[in-house]
Order: structure tokens, then C-alpha cells, then sequence
């Protein structure tokens, strides 16, 4: 027990080995008081009813030669762990992947892709729950998909001496700030990673402002370019016979104050007789959002229940947005308009030919949406007045419609590769750095 202790805080400063034992203690405590709300939190939390035993460690056995464990949080994420999962699995062709998420849909979706061999809720970050599931995963590498960051788990892989990869890493400006003033919690975090594969400049220099070396940050771009929807992965055939012939336009992404916003918009587009899929953020805001818009006299319902003739139709299931982009004449991205939000994933509209949409807040895209805004290949919205006349121009308009998405087309192709070159390259680390006993 004791090498082990030594072995764990090997190479960290003093404010990291303090700031260590502050966050178990801290976490403990925390334990502690959230241990007496489990049996009533299990009767209405999905989460816990379904991952309690995931959360503490009790995960089932994964046994094999060459293991990697993929950790995902968003659905975004996760579509990104995915692709690199397919890619990783023709790379090393023997090895068994483990997949870990915090959320419902995203472990749903990831058992239902069959991709690995185990599929679990991320342990808590605590000593015991983490020990006990390195143990009994054993993997030879983890890697983390953009951005969720934990002090215990990237302890296990420092103590262990499991190579530790960040994939289409995303640094938000409230992450770095929050490092920044916790040194000793940033070189506990990232002191850890082997490397951290990021999507732009900034990524890395906000990383570097947090104290990670240079030498062990990589800028790839966005791996989500390169990901695009299977063929026959959605059934879209339901969402083609609702619209008919009518012109479609998709908003998607939506949060709460942002539906508020638009709701003019919504129902002055309903009223000229065009279709509207409507994409809650979370979808448990489908069933409110339909008694509002019903209230406001627009003819609503519900993906999950039966799809009538009406003017709106509310997307309350999770994985077949990025689908039924395709369908859209225009669309919309969410996050963008109200809040700090910072923006969802623009991609998904621009790899489906659509014109694109979004307000002003996108820094989670920055980079991308500046190279769309400088192609004129996207419309920045600011307004509910402004997003109605921007749906009318590209309705009433097919060659601007035609020319923007040409443009994004060609702003999607400079941006692509970024996933076979951080393959390549976590690949290279890894074989140059893992003993040569259990090399493929």
C-alpha cells in the first residue's frame, strides 16, 4: 500500500498532491450525504436505477489481451467516440473496447451499435469505485471523447502507467478559467494525459495557459467532419410522408429560452403553410412545448407518439437528428441564440447540403463557424425577426439556398481528415510507448 501511495504521487508538486487529497476528502463527504437520497433517487432517476451498481465500481469483467476503454458524455461525443471505436477496432483488430457514458441515451445507443464488449455508467470519481473498476477492466489505454475531466480517474492511469488520450479535445473558455485558478488541480488532471488531440489553436493554447507542455498537445481539427450519418441508420421514411410536399425546415437543438424566442417564428412559418421539425435540446421539454403550441392554436405532436397530419412535429427521441437534417430545406442550430450555451454542432447540417443557421453565440465552433461566416456559406442570426426573413430568403430562393451549401461543402472538405490523422497518430504513441510483449 504504501508503493503504491509512492508510486501515485511520483512527479506531482506539492499543491497537486494537496489538491488530491482535498478532492477525495471532498468527494467522500459528498458521498456521504448523497448516500440517504439513493432509495428515493432510485424510484425516479434513470441514472441510478439503471447504474448503481456501474457507479461504484461493481462493472462486469472484461478479459483480453489488448483492452481500451472509451469514455463519452453527449450524445456529440459519443457519435465522435463511435467513429473512432470503428477505426480503432480495424487498427487493432483483437482488441475488446469498453464503453462508458453518464448518460441514459448515450448507453442505450452505444448497446444498441453492439461496438464493445462492455457497456457501462462512468464509476464515481472516487477512490474506491475507480480502483475497483481499472481492476477489473484492466485496460491497456483509455481515452476520453472532448471534454470531461476527472481528478481520481486520471489519477488511476497515472498510478497504473495506462496511456491516457483526449480525442477532438474541446477547451471551453469557463473550463480554462476554472484550471487556471486550481494549478494544482490542472497538473493533477492533465499531468496525466499522454496526449491531448484538440480541434483548434485555441483549444491548445488554452490548454497551454493551464499548464500542459506543448509537447504533449496536438491541434487536429474536428473530428466530426469526418463522421456522417450511416445510410439506413434512421428510418426517415415516417418524417418524408409528414412533410409530403411541403417545404421543411428544421430547428434543432433548442433550448428553453430560445423556443420562447422563436416562437413567433414558429407559428407565422406554420401559418404559410411549411412544415417544422422542432428538436428540443432535451427532450423532456417535447410534451410542454407541444400544450404551448397547441395553446397558441398550431397543430403539434410527438416523434415518440403518433405522427398526424400538423404543422409542427416535435423530435422527442435522441439519435435521429443528425438524419433528419437531410430532409431539411433550411435549418436551424440551436444554443446559439440565447444564454452562453455556446452553440451545437453545425456539421451535422453542413454534411447533409442544407443551408445553415445559427446565432451569434457559437464559441464551441468558433473556428468552424468563422470559416463559414467568411465564406458566406451560413446565415448568423440574431433575432426571431431575423431568423423568420433568413428561412424566407432560402424558401423562396433556391439559387441562394444552392450557393451556400456549395460553399459550406467546400469549407467541409478543408476540414477533413481529422480522424484518420489522430488514429494515426495515438497509434504511433502507443505502440512506441507500450511494452513490446503485447503489441499487435
Amino acid at each position: 500500500m504504501a508503493a503504491d501511495k509512492k508510486q501515485e504521487s511520483a512527479g506531482l508538486s506539492l499543491r497537486a498532491r494537496t489538491a488530491l487529497a482535498i478532492y477525495r476528502l471532498s468527494f467522500g463527504v459528498a458521498g456521504l450525504a448523497a448516500a440517504a437520497t439513493v432509495p428515493w433517487l432510485s424510484l425516479y432517476s434513470r441514472r441510478v436505477k439503471e447504474g448503481f451498481a456501474d457507479f461504484l465500481g461493481q462493472v462486469s469483467r472484461c478479459d483480453g489481451r489488448q483492452i481500451f476503454w472509451i469514455h463519452a458524455v453527449s450524445m456529440g461525443e459519443a457519435m465522435v467516440a463511435y467513429g473512432f471505436v470503428a477505426e480503432l477496432k480495424r487498427e487493432f483488430k483483437d482488441c475488446k473496447i469498453i464503453f462508458t457514458s453518464t448518460h441514459p441515451d448515450v448507453i442505450a445507443g452505444a448497446r444498441k451499435r453492439g461496438l464493445a464488449s462492455v457497456t457501462a455508467y462512468f464509476p464515481l470519481d472516487t477512490q474506491i469505485s475507480m480502483s475497483r473498476a481499472f481492476e477489473r477492466w484492466q485496460p491497456s489505454a483509455v481515452f476520453v471523447s472532448e471534454t470531461d475531466f476527472w481528478p481520481e480517474f486520471s489519477t488511476q492511469c497515472r498510478q497504473r502507467k495506462i496511456p491516457l488520450y483526449l480525442l477532438n479535445g474541446r477547451i471551453s473558455i469557463s473550463l480554462a478559467a476554472f484550471y487556471q485558478q486550481f494549478p494544482g488541480l490542472s497538473e493533477l488532471v492533465f499531468s496525466a494525459y499522454s496526449l491531448l488531440a484538440v480541434q483548434t489553436e485555441t483549444d491548445a493554447s488554452r490548454l497551454q495557459m493551464m499548464g500542459v507542455e506543448s509537447g504533449r498537445i496536438a491541434v487536429m481539427g474536428n473530428m466530426k467532419a469526418d463522421l456522417t450519418v450511416a445510410p439506413g441508420s434512421v428510418d426517415l421514411n415516417p418524417f418524408k410522408n409528414w412533410f409530403a410536399s411541403r417545404q421543411a425546415v428544421v430547428m434543432g437543438s433548442l433550448h428553453p429560452p430560445e423556443f420562447k424566442m422563436l416562437l413567433p417564428a414558429i407559428k407565422s412559418l406554420a401559418a404559410s403553410g411549411r412544415a417544422l421539425i422542432v428538436a428540443p435540446r432535451n427532450p423532456a421539454f417535447a410534451a410542454e412545448w407541444q400544450q404551448i403550441l397547441r395553446g397558441e392554436g398550431i397543430e403539434t405532436c410527438l416523434r415518440s407518439g403518433n405522427i398526424v397530419s400538423s404543422s409542427v412535429l416535435l423530435l422527442d427521441t435522441m439519435g435521429e437528428l443528425a438524419a433528419v437534417y437531410a430532409l431539411a430545406t433550411v435549418a436551424l442550430v440551436g444554443g446559439s441564440l440565447v444564454g452562453d450555451v455556446g452553440g451545437h454542432n453545425p456539421l451535422e447540417v453542413i454534411q447533409q447540403s442544407v443551408p445553415l443557421l445559427m446565432g451569434p453565440n457559437c464559441r464551441n465552433f468558433a473556428d468552424l463557424v468563422g470559416e463559414l461566416k467568411k465564406a458566406d456559406a451560413m446565415i448568423c442570426c440574431g433575432d426571431c425577426t431575423e431568423v423568420e426573413n433568413a428561412i424566407n430568403r432560402l424558401l423562396d430562393n433556391s439559387d441562394l439556398a444552392a450557393a451556400m451549401t456549395s460553399r459550406a461543402n467546400q469549407v467541409l472538405a478543408a476540414n477533413k481528415g481529422a480522424l484518420f490523422r489522430t488514429l494515426q497518430l495515438i497509434k504511433e504513441h502507443f505502440l512506441n510507448h507500450f511494452p513490446p510483449k503485447i503489441r499487435l
